[in-house]
């Protein structure tokens, strides 16, 4: 099975007027691009999934992660509560083979809150209320000045998967791009705003992230087909033969797809242009002709 994992920003939602949602992050930690879906399955046989996932079927890079947005609707359905499996799997594979990786969430539909009971004029809380409408008139004015900003947590560090869960449950939403790093393969370092800073809640943070630096494809031309072969899975590439017209030199690398030099991503394929030996046709023997 594919490298991929699941991470939500919670296991529970509680629905309000049968409605919610929550941010699911897929990641691809495979060295090979995916085709991933996330689906939604219903925990209990024949149940409903009350489920929409916005745009199940992404493809995703080597090291990349995705952010999935997640509705729920169970608008119609009595109090209590529900749960449905998210899946992520490979659009190769059929969701069964990953059950083991499921994530459960449980939906909470709450009971409707009885209606007050009815009374005489509550001048009482007119003048309560007339109170609290000045102090929240107050507040509104300290908000506007102050902003509805939130302190961006540190995620320095942190795995991709890890930081984007951290800035979720902050309020956030993360934006990443890979930068060449001595730094472990997917971990962040560097992030904007900073760390401790204050953004607007449900705004981005930007994060890079740490990759490898790419290999340059190695001098094999003139060894044989071997020991290029092991040269190139040494130096951490994939390596595929294309058979090329030669003679003497039958068995040799005669050149490299891409050119020697070329740096690439570790994992990335090299094609070995290989001599075969030549197609030797019918001749006619000295002294002949073409007649019978």
């Amino acid at each position: 099975m594919a490298g991929i994992t699941l991470t939500l920003s919670s296991p529970t939602v509680e629905l309000k007027d049968g409605k919610g949602s929550l941010t699911a992050s897929v990641t691809n930690s495979s060295v090979e691009p995916e085709r991933v879906v996330l689906g939604a399955f219903p925990a209990q046989a024949g149940a409903p999934s009350y489920t929409v996932v916005d745009e199940p079927l992404r493809t995703l890079g080597p090291g990349a992660t995705e952010q999935y947005l997640v509705s729920f609707d169970t608008t119609g359905a009595a109090p209590g509560s529900y749960l449905v499996k998210l899946i992520a799997y490979s659009a190769d594979d059929a969701p069964e083979d990953y059950a083991d990786q499921a994530h459960v969430v449980t939906l909470t539909v709450p009971a409707a809150a009885p209606p007050p009971p009815q009374r005489g004029f509550p001048w009482l809380w007119v003048i309560i209320g007339g109170v609290v409408l000045l102090l929240a008139m107050g507040g509104v004015v300290w908000f506007l000045l102050q902003g509805s900003g939130g302190n961006v947590p540190d995620v320095r560090g942190k795995q991709q998967a890890e930081a984007a869960r951290i800035l979720i449950d902050a309020g956030f939403s993360m934006g990443s791009t890979e930068v060449v790093s001595n730094e472990a393969p997917g971990t962040v370092v560097s992030q904007n705003p900073e760390a401790g800073g204050t953004a607007a809640k449900g705004s981005t943070v930007s994060v890079e992230i740490a990759r490898a630096a790419d290999i340059p494809v190695p001098n094999v031309i003139g060894q044989r087909r071997e020991d290029a072969e092991q040269a190139l899975l040494e130096a951490g590439f994939r390596v595929a033969v294309q058979e090329v017209p030669g003679g003497a030199d039958f068995g040799m690398v005669k050149g490299v797809l891409p050119e020697v030099g070329t740096p690439l991503p570790r994992g990335s394929q090299v094609t070995l242009q290989v001599a075969t030996l030549p197609i030797i046709g019918l001749g006619l023997l000295p002294g002949t002709t073409g007649g019978l």
